[in-house]
Protein backbone atom coordinates (compact mmCIF):
# COMPACT_ATOMS: atom_id res chain seq x y z
CA UNK A 1 0.00 0.00 0.00
CA UNK A 2 2.83 2.35 0.84
CA UNK A 3 4.39 1.69 -2.55
CA UNK A 4 1.08 2.44 -4.28
CA UNK A 5 0.75 5.75 -2.41
CA UNK A 6 4.29 6.70 -3.39
CA UNK A 7 3.55 5.85 -7.02
CA UNK A 8 0.33 7.87 -6.97
CA UNK A 9 2.11 10.83 -5.43
CA UNK A 10 4.90 10.54 -8.00
CA UNK A 11 2.40 10.30 -10.82
CA UNK A 12 0.62 13.41 -9.57
CA UNK A 13 3.87 15.37 -9.35
CA UNK A 14 4.86 14.22 -12.82
CA UNK A 15 1.49 15.32 -14.19
CA UNK A 16 1.89 18.73 -12.57
CA UNK A 17 5.40 19.03 -14.01
CA UNK A 18 4.22 18.08 -17.49
CA UNK A 19 1.33 20.52 -17.26
CA UNK A 20 3.73 23.31 -16.28
CA UNK A 21 6.05 22.47 -19.19
CA UNK A 22 3.12 22.44 -21.61
CA UNK A 23 1.81 25.78 -20.33
CA UNK A 24 5.29 27.26 -20.48
CA UNK A 25 5.78 26.13 -24.09
CA UNK A 26 2.39 27.55 -25.11
CA UNK A 27 3.15 30.80 -23.30
CA UNK A 28 6.51 31.04 -25.07
CA UNK A 29 4.84 30.62 -28.46
CA UNK A 30 2.08 33.12 -27.75
CA UNK A 31 2.21 36.81 -28.64
CA UNK A 32 0.26 37.94 -25.59
CA UNK A 33 3.15 39.86 -24.01
CA UNK A 34 3.70 41.67 -27.31
CA UNK A 35 0.10 42.32 -28.33
CA UNK A 36 -1.80 42.83 -25.08
CA UNK A 37 -0.64 46.40 -24.49
CA UNK A 38 -0.05 45.65 -20.80
CA UNK A 39 3.75 45.55 -21.07
CA UNK A 40 6.54 47.79 -22.35
CA UNK A 41 8.10 46.24 -25.43
CA UNK A 42 11.66 45.93 -26.64
CA UNK A 43 12.57 47.01 -30.18
CA UNK A 44 12.53 43.43 -31.47
CA UNK A 45 8.94 42.96 -30.29
CA UNK A 46 7.92 46.31 -31.82
CA UNK A 47 9.39 45.16 -35.15
CA UNK A 48 7.52 41.84 -34.91
CA UNK A 49 4.27 43.64 -34.14
CA UNK A 50 4.70 45.81 -37.24
CA UNK A 51 5.68 42.78 -39.36
CA UNK A 52 3.76 39.76 -38.00
CA UNK A 53 4.52 37.59 -41.03
CA UNK A 54 6.66 34.54 -40.23
CA UNK A 55 9.27 35.24 -42.91
CA UNK A 56 10.78 38.63 -43.73
CA UNK A 57 12.01 38.64 -47.31
CA UNK A 58 14.56 41.44 -46.95
CA UNK A 59 15.94 42.73 -43.66
CA UNK A 60 18.30 45.55 -42.77
CA UNK A 61 19.75 44.98 -39.31
CA UNK A 62 21.49 47.45 -37.05
CA UNK A 63 21.55 49.36 -33.78
CA UNK A 64 19.57 52.43 -32.74
CA UNK A 65 21.37 54.49 -35.41
CA UNK A 66 19.57 52.43 -38.06
CA UNK A 67 16.21 52.73 -36.30
CA UNK A 68 16.01 56.48 -36.87
CA UNK A 69 17.68 56.72 -40.28
CA UNK A 70 15.86 54.19 -42.51
CA UNK A 71 12.23 55.10 -43.03
CA UNK A 72 10.14 52.17 -44.17
CA UNK A 73 7.21 54.50 -44.86
CA UNK A 74 9.23 56.31 -47.55
CA UNK A 75 11.39 53.49 -48.90
CA UNK A 76 10.81 51.96 -52.31
CA UNK A 77 12.93 48.88 -51.54
CA UNK A 78 10.76 47.63 -48.67
CA UNK A 79 13.30 46.24 -46.24
CA UNK A 80 12.22 45.43 -42.70
CA UNK A 81 13.98 47.92 -40.44
CA UNK A 82 15.37 45.68 -37.69
CA UNK A 83 17.09 48.53 -35.89
CA UNK A 84 17.21 47.92 -32.15
CA UNK A 85 18.61 49.56 -29.04
CA UNK A 86 21.86 47.87 -27.98
CA UNK A 87 21.82 45.49 -30.96
CA UNK A 88 25.13 43.78 -31.76
CA UNK A 89 26.54 41.27 -34.24
CA UNK A 90 26.64 38.69 -31.44
CA UNK A 91 22.90 39.24 -31.01
CA UNK A 92 22.35 38.76 -34.74
CA UNK A 93 24.28 35.49 -34.73
CA UNK A 94 22.16 34.17 -31.84
CA UNK A 95 18.91 35.36 -33.45
CA UNK A 96 19.66 33.51 -36.67
CA UNK A 97 20.86 30.27 -35.08
CA UNK A 98 17.99 30.11 -32.57
CA UNK A 99 15.37 30.80 -35.22
CA UNK A 100 14.17 34.08 -33.72
CA UNK A 101 13.84 35.49 -37.24
CA UNK A 102 13.36 33.94 -40.65
CA UNK A 103 14.81 35.73 -43.68
CA UNK A 104 13.62 34.89 -47.16
CA UNK A 105 16.06 36.57 -49.54
CA UNK A 106 18.56 39.08 -48.20
CA UNK A 107 20.16 40.43 -45.05
CA UNK A 108 21.82 43.85 -45.00
CA UNK A 109 24.01 44.54 -41.96
CA UNK A 110 24.19 48.27 -41.21
CA UNK A 111 27.39 48.59 -39.20
CA UNK A 112 28.62 51.31 -36.91
CA UNK A 113 30.76 51.27 -33.77
CA UNK A 114 27.78 50.57 -31.50
CA UNK A 115 26.78 47.43 -33.39
CA UNK A 116 30.29 46.09 -32.81
CA UNK A 117 30.82 47.19 -29.21
CA UNK A 118 31.28 44.37 -26.67
CA UNK A 119 30.77 46.50 -23.55
CA UNK A 120 27.42 48.20 -24.14
CA UNK A 121 24.51 47.17 -21.96
CA UNK A 122 21.73 45.15 -23.56
CA UNK A 123 18.00 44.71 -23.14
CA UNK A 124 17.51 41.59 -20.96
CA UNK A 125 14.09 40.88 -22.50
CA UNK A 126 15.47 40.04 -25.96
CA UNK A 127 14.34 36.41 -26.50
CA UNK A 128 17.69 35.03 -27.70
CA UNK A 129 19.12 35.86 -24.25
CA UNK A 130 16.88 33.25 -22.61
CA UNK A 131 18.78 30.18 -21.46
CA UNK A 132 18.12 26.97 -23.38
CA UNK A 133 16.35 25.32 -20.43
CA UNK A 134 15.12 28.53 -18.78
CA UNK A 135 11.31 28.56 -18.47
CA UNK A 136 9.57 31.33 -20.36
CA UNK A 137 7.62 32.30 -17.25
CA UNK A 138 10.86 32.81 -15.35
CA UNK A 139 12.51 34.67 -18.23
CA UNK A 140 9.59 37.12 -18.29
CA UNK A 141 9.46 37.48 -14.49
CA UNK A 142 10.41 41.19 -14.48
CA UNK A 143 7.38 41.97 -16.63
CA UNK A 144 4.93 39.37 -15.32
CA UNK A 145 5.62 40.02 -11.62
CA UNK A 146 4.34 43.62 -11.49
CA UNK A 147 1.40 42.69 -13.73
CA UNK A 148 0.34 39.88 -11.37
CA UNK A 149 0.69 42.19 -8.37
CA UNK A 150 -1.41 44.91 -10.03
CA UNK A 151 -4.08 42.39 -11.03
CA UNK A 152 -4.18 40.88 -7.52
CA UNK A 153 -4.57 44.31 -5.94
CA UNK A 154 -7.40 45.09 -8.35
CA UNK A 155 -9.19 41.84 -7.47
CA UNK A 156 -8.86 42.77 -3.79
CA UNK A 157 -10.29 46.23 -4.54
CA UNK A 158 -6.96 47.77 -3.54
CA UNK A 159 -5.92 49.25 -6.86
CA UNK A 160 -6.80 50.04 -10.46
CA UNK A 161 -6.61 47.57 -13.34
CA UNK A 162 -3.57 47.92 -15.54
CA UNK A 163 -4.38 49.76 -18.75
CA UNK A 164 -3.19 48.89 -22.25
CA UNK A 165 -0.89 51.89 -22.45
CA UNK A 166 1.75 50.21 -24.64
CA UNK A 167 -0.51 49.24 -27.55
CA UNK A 168 0.93 52.02 -29.72
CA UNK A 169 4.50 52.00 -28.38
CA UNK A 170 7.08 52.89 -31.03
CA UNK A 171 10.86 52.74 -31.20
CA UNK A 172 12.82 55.76 -30.00
CA UNK A 173 13.57 58.25 -32.77
CA UNK A 174 15.85 61.29 -32.86
CA UNK A 175 14.82 64.80 -33.73
CA UNK A 176 16.79 67.98 -34.35
CA UNK A 177 20.52 68.63 -34.14
CA UNK A 178 22.98 68.88 -31.26
CA UNK A 179 25.05 72.03 -30.99
CA UNK A 180 28.75 71.87 -31.85
CA UNK A 181 29.61 72.05 -28.17
CA UNK A 182 27.30 69.13 -27.39
CA UNK A 183 28.82 67.14 -30.24
CA UNK A 184 32.35 67.82 -29.01
CA UNK A 185 31.44 66.74 -25.49
CA UNK A 186 29.84 63.56 -26.84
CA UNK A 187 32.95 62.68 -28.85
CA UNK A 188 35.10 63.05 -25.73
CA UNK A 189 32.68 60.89 -23.73
CA UNK A 190 32.55 58.14 -26.37
CA UNK A 191 36.33 58.02 -26.65
CA UNK A 192 36.74 57.77 -22.89
CA UNK A 193 34.06 55.12 -22.43
CA UNK A 194 34.43 52.91 -25.50
CA UNK A 195 37.49 53.72 -27.63
CA UNK A 196 40.28 54.18 -25.08
CA UNK A 197 41.35 50.51 -25.28
CA UNK A 198 41.54 50.40 -29.05
CA UNK A 199 39.89 47.44 -30.76
CA UNK A 200 39.99 45.28 -27.61
CA UNK A 201 36.45 46.30 -26.75
CA UNK A 202 35.14 45.11 -30.12
CA UNK A 203 36.79 41.72 -30.65
CA UNK A 204 33.79 39.49 -29.79
CA UNK A 205 31.53 41.17 -32.29
CA UNK A 206 34.20 41.27 -34.98
CA UNK A 207 34.72 37.54 -34.43
CA UNK A 208 30.96 36.92 -34.76
CA UNK A 209 30.70 38.59 -38.18
CA UNK A 210 32.18 35.65 -40.19
CA UNK A 211 29.80 33.31 -38.34
CA UNK A 212 26.86 35.36 -39.62
CA UNK A 213 28.28 35.22 -43.15
CA UNK A 214 28.62 31.43 -42.86
CA UNK A 215 25.04 31.05 -41.65
CA UNK A 216 23.73 33.13 -44.54
CA UNK A 217 25.68 31.07 -47.08
CA UNK A 218 24.44 27.78 -45.63
CA UNK A 219 20.82 29.01 -45.78
CA UNK A 220 21.04 30.61 -49.25
CA UNK A 221 20.52 34.11 -47.88
CA UNK A 222 22.25 36.96 -49.71
CA UNK A 223 24.19 39.20 -47.33
CA UNK A 224 25.63 42.66 -47.78
CA UNK A 225 27.31 45.03 -45.34
CA UNK A 226 27.32 48.80 -45.25
CA UNK A 227 28.90 51.24 -42.85
CA UNK A 228 26.38 53.83 -41.75
CA UNK A 229 27.00 57.56 -42.29
CA UNK A 230 28.81 59.52 -39.58
CA UNK A 231 28.56 63.17 -38.69
CA UNK A 232 31.41 65.03 -40.45
CA UNK A 233 31.21 67.70 -37.75
CA UNK A 234 32.12 65.15 -35.05
CA UNK A 235 34.73 62.60 -36.21
CA UNK A 236 35.21 59.81 -33.67
CA UNK A 237 38.93 59.19 -34.17
CA UNK A 238 41.45 56.48 -34.91
CA UNK A 239 39.79 53.53 -33.15
CA UNK A 240 36.57 54.05 -35.06
CA UNK A 241 38.55 54.26 -38.31
CA UNK A 242 40.39 51.04 -37.44
CA UNK A 243 37.09 49.35 -36.64
CA UNK A 244 35.65 50.33 -40.00
CA UNK A 245 38.77 49.00 -41.73
CA UNK A 246 38.48 45.71 -39.81
CA UNK A 247 34.90 45.21 -41.01
CA UNK A 248 35.97 45.90 -44.60
CA UNK A 249 38.75 43.31 -44.27
CA UNK A 250 36.40 40.67 -42.86
CA UNK A 251 33.96 41.27 -45.71
CA UNK A 252 36.72 41.01 -48.31
CA UNK A 253 37.97 37.76 -46.76
CA UNK A 254 34.48 36.23 -47.09
CA UNK A 255 33.73 37.81 -50.48
CA UNK A 256 30.84 39.79 -48.99
CA UNK A 257 29.82 43.04 -50.65
CA UNK A 258 30.82 46.03 -48.47
CA UNK A 259 29.89 49.69 -48.96
CA UNK A 260 31.26 52.58 -46.92
CA UNK A 261 28.65 55.34 -46.51
CA UNK A 262 30.61 57.22 -43.84
CA UNK A 263 30.63 60.47 -45.82
CA UNK A 264 27.24 60.10 -47.51
CA UNK A 265 25.40 62.78 -45.51
CA UNK A 266 26.06 66.34 -44.41
CA UNK A 267 26.19 67.50 -40.80
CA UNK A 268 22.68 68.99 -41.05
CA UNK A 269 21.28 65.44 -41.28
CA UNK A 270 22.52 64.34 -37.85
CA UNK A 271 21.11 64.55 -34.36
CA UNK A 272 24.46 63.59 -32.80
CA UNK A 273 27.60 61.75 -33.93
CA UNK A 274 25.72 58.89 -35.57
CA UNK A 275 21.97 59.10 -34.89
CA UNK A 276 20.18 60.80 -37.75
CA UNK A 277 17.42 63.40 -37.47
CA UNK A 278 14.16 61.67 -38.36
CA UNK A 279 12.42 64.53 -40.18
CA UNK A 280 15.23 65.56 -42.54
CA UNK A 281 18.25 63.28 -42.28
CA UNK A 282 16.25 60.06 -42.46
CA UNK A 283 14.54 61.21 -45.64
CA UNK A 284 17.91 61.85 -47.27
CA UNK A 285 19.39 58.59 -46.00
CA UNK A 286 16.43 56.53 -47.20
CA UNK A 287 16.92 57.94 -50.70
CA UNK A 288 20.63 57.05 -50.55
CA UNK A 289 19.85 53.58 -49.22
CA UNK A 290 17.20 52.88 -51.87
CA UNK A 291 19.60 53.88 -54.65
CA UNK A 292 22.29 51.64 -53.18
CA UNK A 293 19.99 48.69 -52.52
CA UNK A 294 18.22 48.70 -55.89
Amino acid sequence: MKFVKVMKAGGFLLAVALLFVLCDVLFGRSTWIRDSGFFPLNDFEITQRAHPEKTWDRVVYGSSELTSCYREDLSKTHYVNLGMDYATIVDLDKMLRRGCIRIGEELVIACNWGLLCDTLDTNPTYPWLRGTLEPHFYFQRDRLGPFIQDTWKYLLHDGEPRERVWLEQQKELYHGNMSQQELSERVVSLNERFFADGLNGFMDNLAALPHVFEWCRSHDIAVRVLWLPENPAAPLGDTNDALRASVAELCAADDVDYTDLTDALGADCFYDTGHIDYEHGAVVFTEVFDEWAS
